[in-house]
């Protein structure tokens, strides 16, 4: 019973490890190095053709682009889906002006976003982006293309060339089998650089590396997007920083990478597996690694995700920890406010202190009768006139227009009377 239970957890990890791996050809329109500026058109951006073209271009869904100038002889045929053209509100970093499609070029096989599978996503490090061990690579019948194979040796499961299955030594086939629309370049030591078998397993309960040789992605010919966030971060085997939140740790024999992936896929969901993407690699020297990001625009989610699956790890698992800061677009809100309020305050004040001790003394010139030429002869923001103190039955001043008179707590005092009274003096 327990031969079976390890008999049947092999044979998963397996399974999950099995993929195919589509060869991109280079006259794909969605590959940066078929144009001139070496980057993937933006919605600003008008693409030119050249005259002539041998084969037929795809264009795919999602593509958005100020418009095309198409060639004179030669196929485009496009895909299914929504073409957009026109600039795009959203589409800040683009600059308008004209890009140039190059019809063929020379493509590597570790050149990044050129294979296309299903286990690979936006979260998966250009270096798993490869073929792996466990991986069936195809070539699209009829596509045109020139590959450089890879100098150090990568072990696939199979390859197949059009409606055609390669099992066994493909040196021997690369040379039998001529093809000019379809040219594979062998490396610096005159070798394809490539194993193929169909019994390479995993047996490692830890899981398995993609490839025991791991290839040096060429990252110069990636196109790398501005991120959107503050502290960009640069997980193992990205090309790119990336905004969202990623682990790396070591592990041992005794790991259970099964039990480690239902924990993380369990947090996912707790947040919401919709709004994320995430990917777990199993790299070379005994390291797992974790990267999360936010599938429609980083909001902070992802790295709050990692942060939970750091908390809920083994404490034994000493690992390293990388997330990004706050979005652009919120970063900084707080000292703007500060320095506005702080601003807004200043000019109050200013304008108190402008109010009460800045404005100059107002003289009118005496255009009144002398009986009321006292009341307009100094205008000043504080006043100067006295108040007389004096008994409630007293008579107010002769002279005096108006009754201004309280009762003075000192008058019944035993310190006596005491009257003080307002003198007019006139000019």
């Amino acid at each position: 019973m327990y031969r079976e239970q390890i008999l049947i957890f092999v044979t998963f990890i397996s399974i999950t490890l099995s993929a195919k791996v589509i060869w991109l050809p280079n006259i794909s329109f969605n590959l940066p190095i078929n144009f001139n500026d070496g980057k993937i058109p933006c919605s600003k951006k008008t693409v030119v053709f050249p005259e002539s073209m041998e084969e037929s271009v795809l264009i795919g869904s999602g593509t958005s682009v100020a418009g095309f100038i198409l060639p004179e002889n030669g196929e485009i045929f496009l895909a299914e889906g929504e073409i957009g053209l026109g600039p795009a509100a959203e589409d800040i970093d683009c600059t308008s002006g004209n890009v140039y499609y190059m019809e063929k070029g020379i493509a590597s096989w570790a050149q990044p976003d050129v294979w296309a599978s299903l286990r690979i996503n936006d979260a998966t490090p250009d270096a798993e982006r490869v073929p792996c061990f466990d991986d069936v690579v195809e070539f699209p019948e009829n596509s045109t293309f020139s590959i450089l194979l890879p100098d150090v040796t990568q072990k696939v499961q199979a390859i197949k060339m059009g409606g055609e299955t390669v099992y066994n030594d493909f040196k021997e086939y690369v040379l039998r089998e001529p093809n000019d629309a379809q040219e594979f370049i062998l490396n610096q030591f005159h070798d394809t650089g490539i194993v193929i078998g169909n019994y390479f397993k995993c047996n490692s309960r830890s899981g398995c590396p993609c490839q025991t040789n791991t290839l040096k992605i060429e990252c110069a010919a990636k196109y790398c997007e501005k991120p959107t966030c503050v502290d960009p971060i640069q997980p193992i085997g990205h090309c790119c920083k990336i905004c969202g939140g990623a682990i790396d740790f070591d592990i041992d024999e005794t790991f259970d990478i099964m039990n480690f992936q239902e924990l993380v896929e369990k947090i996912v969901d707790s947040y919401g597996k919709d709004k994320l993407v995430y990917h777990i690699g199993r790299l070379v020297d005994n390291k797992v690694q974790v990267v999360v990001i936010d599938k429609n625009g980083y909001d902070q989610t992802s790295a709050q995700v990692v942060s939970t699956i750091s908390y809920n790890m083994e404490r034994n698992l000493r690992h390293d920890m990388q997330v990004s800061g706050s979005p652009l677009s919120k970063a900084g809100l707080g000292g703007k406010l500060f320095i506005s309020m702080f601003f807004a305050v200043v000019m109050v004040m200013a304008g108190i202190y402008v109010y009460y001790y800045k404005v100059p003394q107002i003289n009118y010139p005496n255009i009144m009768g002398r009986s009321q030429a006292g009341m307009f002869s100094r205008f000043n923001r504080r006043t100067e006139s006295v108040v007389s103190l004096t008994r409630r039955d007293s008579s107010a001043p002769i002279g005096g227009s108006t009754a201004t008179a309280f009762r003075n707590p000192l008058y019944d005092s035993k310190r006596g009377r005491v009257l003080v009274q307002e003198s007019v003096i006139e000019e």
